[in-house]
């Protein structure tokens, strides 16, 4: 983006249209257009801007969209992405355009409150780190429980921010329209609104209400009070699946902290034993998510794995959950589950590099570099020298704590997550295969096979 080191937040956010506009035609002439008919909206931008928390706007990952998602807000390189499908539409689609109005509203209001959001997690995680260095066992139910009731709040906050931008704008279309007829417009606004109304009465005569404990007032609007932030938490973060997003987020971050703890531990110590780690999933609502296996699910009247099984592994967070089984011989095989998931085995791993890599750097990129570390030497976390991970010359860099133990990988050399997967899936087996014959008597007999 060209601007002058002097320029307004209103100049910055020209200069930002302009260099989306010029890649991203028709689109960045819709988005344009769309700012202009929506002060409201364009407002919070400028005063995104003026925190410093909004630098550019991109398109999104057409990966991302072909999953529902509609838009995002990345913090670490202060940019939002809108769904390119929609704004090339917006000129003449306008529930696509009203669409975008909610969604570029509710995560521009991510952007305002970045540095709160930011708090939030560096709080959360200090707490994790604390029990983490505690003496176990580690029940970590009640702070996740209160960990999603914090992003609850947040995201009902944020998306009553859209909501009411959108209304404003569909008021401001209608300024005749009495409550009723309101209610109407904003129903069929957008099929995003639909969820927020409940209907009634027989086709053509169609009656709308608010939901349950939703107060709209005249206007369209909805006031952030504890009773609306409440109701659209019910109506908005849960019905959309919300806290199967945010607890196994929660949960991968516990993983990769407690993992962190343990190899620090044992660099001094390396008979440190590993604490006990707890967490009750049906407290949380997550019925059946596969843990890791250094966790316990303390869910009433749930079996608990056997010292011969340890506790499966599974499924992505935003997906259904898949049913618990005792062991984890019945899970899938890594190859068929993503290593981003909280459960996958190298999870923890892929999260260590994840989180000191730049945003720029893809993920296979960086589940690449992993799997050439595991080849290089640096079989597990414990291993690695987390000062001495980077990308350096546009290369990633993994270093050990034992010297000349490192690898380097070049990002655009790296191949697709799926092969990326399978090397992994590859390495395990052979890694299993070398220590149960590591640990067989030479008159043992041969297994038939190992699970693929």
């Amino acid at each position: 983006m060209k601007e002058t080191a002097m320029a307004t937040p209103t100049e910055k956010l020209e200069a930002m249209l302009t260099d989306f506009e010029s890649a991203n035609a028709p689109g960045g002439k819709n988005l344009r257009d769309l700012l202009k008919s929506t002060p409201e909206l364009q407002a919070r931008i400028v005063k995104s801007i003026e925190l410093g928390n909004l630098d550019t706007i991109k398109p999104l990952d057409p990966a991302l969209r072909s999953r529902g998602v509609m838009g995002g807000f990345n913090p670490v390189d202060k940019s939002i992405a809108l769904p390119m499908d929609m704004l090339n539409s917006a000129d003449t689609n306008p529930r696509n355009a009203n669409t975008l109005r909610l969604v570029f509203g509710h995560e521009i209001e991510h952007s305002v409150n970045k540095t709160a959001i930011a708090d939030g997690n560096k709080a959360f995680e200090d707490k994790v780190r604390k029990i983490a260095e505690g003496p176990s066992p580690h029940d970590y139910t009640s702070l996740v429980k209160d960990r999603n009731s914090e992003s609850r709040k947040r995201e009902a906050n944020d998306q009553i921010a859209g909501f009411n931008v959108l209304a404003a704008h569909v008021r401001r279309e209608n300024p005749k329209a009495s409550k009723e007829q309101l209610y109407d417009k904003l129903f069929h606004s957008s099929n995003q609104m639909e969820q927020y109304f409940d209907v009634s009465g027989t086709p053509g005569k169609e009656k709308y209400t608010p939901k349950a404990g939703l107060t709209i007032d005249k206007n369209g609007k909805i006031a952030a009070t504890t009773a609306n932030i409440d109701a659209i938490g019910e109506h908005f973060y849960e019905a959309n699946g919300y806290p199967k997003v945010y607890g196994p987020r929660s949960l991968a971050l516990i993983n990769k902290i407690e993992n962190e703890t343990l190899a620090a531990a044992r660099v001094g110590n390396p008979s440190h034993p590993a604490p006990e780690i707890k967490v009750n999933l049906k407290e949380l609502g997550l019925t059946g998510l596969r843990l890791p296996p250094s966790f316990t699910d303390t869910s009433p009247s749930l079996a608990r794995p056997t010292p011969a099984g340890p506790a499966p592994v599974g499924p992505a967070p935003a997906e259904s959950p898949a049913p618990v089984t005792p062991t984890a011989a019945s899970a899938p095989p890594a190859a068929s589950r993503d290593f981003r998931d909280v459960g996958h085995p190298d999870n923890g791993y892929f999260q260590l590099l994840r989180d000191k890599l730049p945003a720029s750097v893809p993920d296979n990129a960086v589940a690449h570099a992993m799997l050439l570390a595991k080849q290089g030497g640096l079989t597990d976390p414990s291993k690695v020298n987390s000062n001495e991970i980077g990308l350096v010359g546009g290369k990633i860099w993994v270093g050990g704590h034992t010297p000349g133990f490192h690898i380097s990988a070049d990002p655009a050399q790296s191949p697709p997550i799926e092969q990326v997967s399978q090397g992994l899936s590859k390495l395990q087996q052979t890694s299993q295969a070398q220590e149960a014959q590591s640990l067989r008597g030479p008159n043992d007999p041969q297994p038939q096979a190992f699970a693929r």
